[in-house]
């Protein structure tokens, strides 16, 4: 290390992001306004709209306080696992490079962006705590005091939330699934009815909310302990560690910037480690010969399939609840993220569909042409996504005496999500036309095209699973006419597409 610190102290004073005593109180009392002129009368709202006969019981039910106990142990797992790809404490490139190899401290370096990635986990705490505090206050559940207890506990909660972010960065790549599974763990031991855990220290029917003082105070207590905890952690990060999640995630925000957010989240997806000897090719059938390749890539990278396969058996679970056992706003949300869960954990899956429209216009080597090896690319991920969804929605369906129709919205849509990946695949690049600015009166507007033309295929899954819920609730036949006509239209954008491409 070099023993001159005057060049990279030079370098570090004069990075782009350095702002004076002055800046500082100033973002500050922007921060301060704008949470007392824009969120706090947004929550009064959100609280009045929400306050209703049909979402009130949710919060107050028994089960609330143990529902909560398990989402901050899966966040806590997520952040875990999260942190191995893109931890908190991250600078640029050049900056990493330079402060890496000098005698400085990391924490001297890293105690900043740490303390800003920190706000995400924090914030989010603190917005669900002060939507549901609002909700309750506003329909005379709960108190002043309690709301405030639930904020300071949500605030722990955070800096919990934090250290395990930061722990993710920290660990190596085989001890991170470890931790993961021991906070899942701890999670359900905590959650468990009879147990000394904060499920247990709710007096019920009390919701998830009304935290007693002691309780909220010490997990705000244990929250500042992780921050000090984590801000000494800082000097155990590994250069080489830093520098690589530095690079993907400027390449990322590089490719963002251009309009590619697929690129974008392409940079994020880790090559294959595991199964490297299981053969891809064999004889037997064409159609086998296909699932078969899909079948190892799965299994070449089992964590994304893993993570696959939960969000589409969570998905399809909450979907199912949505569309049966809840009503008003809690059943547009349980639809809305079930279905975004469903199309998220599809992703993992269809990287064969990716390849066959890549291979569009190459020499067909193996006879097969491109549209040939799509439709043999579709058999794997389709039945694997209905399995996938039936294990989500069947327990629902068990749990509470429900219809069989019932099940048809996420069995449907695993069914048509798959080809809609395939439309998504062949969607080519970005038109130029949608960078042509489009000035109005309120100013340059053309931001929204191509918004819409980046989320196009999310747009068109959410789309499809209001569509099949809406359609369920008239009945079996009336589902099935929609998802034939979804899939049709798939089919027909699909086809267009690829007639473009190939022009």
């Amino acid at each position: 290390m070099s023993g001159d610190l005057a060049g990279v102290r030079e370098v570090w004073a004069g990075r782009s992001t350095a702002r004076g005593t002055w800046a500082q109180v100033e973002l500050l009392y922007l921060v301060v306004i704008s949470v007392l002129v824009l969120v706090v009368p947004a929550l009064g709202s959100v609280g009045g709209l929400l306050a209703r006969p049909d979402v009130l019981p949710l919060l107050l039910a028994p089960a609330a306080p143990t529902i909560a106990v398990l989402a901050v142990a899966v966040a806590a797992a997520g952040a875990v696992l999260v942190g191995g790809t893109r931890g908190p404490a991250l600078l640029d490139p050049f900056l990493t490079t330079t402060l890496a190899g000098s005698a400085l401290r990391r924490r001297t370096v890293l105690s900043r962006p740490a303390a800003r990635a920190l706000l995400v986990p924090l914030g989010a705490c603190l917005l669900t705590a002060a939507v549901v505090g609002t909700v309750l206050l506003d329909a005379d559940v709960a108190s002043g005091a309690e709301l405030a207890a639930l904020l300071v506990a949500a605030t722990g909660t955070g800096l919990l939330l934090g250290l395990c972010w930061l722990t993710g960065e920290l660990l190596a790549p085989a001890a991170r699934p470890l931790l993961a599974l021991g906070v899942l763990a701890l999670g359900l031991v905590l959650a468990l009815p009879g147990q000394a855990g904060p499920a247990a220290l709710i007096p019920g029917p009390v919701p998830a909310g009304a935290l007693p003082w002691p309780w909220a105070l010490g997990i705000a207590a244990a929250g500042l302990l992780a921050a000090v905890i984590g801000w000494a952690l800082l000097d155990r990060l590994r250069g080489a560690v830093l520098l690589e999640q530095s690079l993907r995630w400027d390449a990322a925000r590089t490719s963002a910037d251009a309009g590619d957010l697929a690129g974008a989240a392409a940079g994020f997806r880790s090559p294959p480690r595991a199964g490297r000897r299981l053969p891809a090719v064999g004889p037997g059938p064409l159609a086998l010969v296909y699932a078969r390749r899909d079948a190892v890539a799965w299994l070449r990278s089992p964590g994304r399939s893993a993570h696959g396969a939960i969000g589409v058996i969570a998905g399809a679970a909450l979907l199912t609840a949505g569309a049966t056992l809840v009503t008003g706003p809690a059943a547009v949300v349980a639809v809305l993220v079930g279905t975004l869960g469903v199309w998220l954990g599809s992703g993992p899956f269809v990287d064969g569909l990716r390849h066959a429209v890549h291979t569009l216009g190459a020499p067909a080597l193996f006879g097969q042409s491109a549209p040939v090896q799509a439709v043999l690319h579709l058999i794997a991920p389709t039945s694997l996504m209905v399995l996938l969804a039936a294990a989500g929605s069947v327990p629902v369906a068990l749990l509470y005496p429900l219809p069989l129709e019932h099940l048809a919205p996420a069995l449907l849509l695993a069914l048509l999500l798959v080809p809609a990946r395939l439309r998504d695949a062949a969607k080519g690049p970005m038109p130029l036309a949608l960078t042509v600015p489009l000035p109005t009166a309120q100013g340059d507007a053309s931001v929204l095209p191509l918004l819409a033309w980046q989320s196009d295929a999310l747009l068109l899954a959410l789309a499809t699973g209001g569509a099949l819920v809406l359609a369920a609730g008239l009945g079996l036949p009336a589902a099935l006419a929609a998802a034939a006509l979804i899939g049709a239209l798939l089919a027909l954008m699909t086809a267009l597409r690829l007639r473009a491409l190939r022009a």
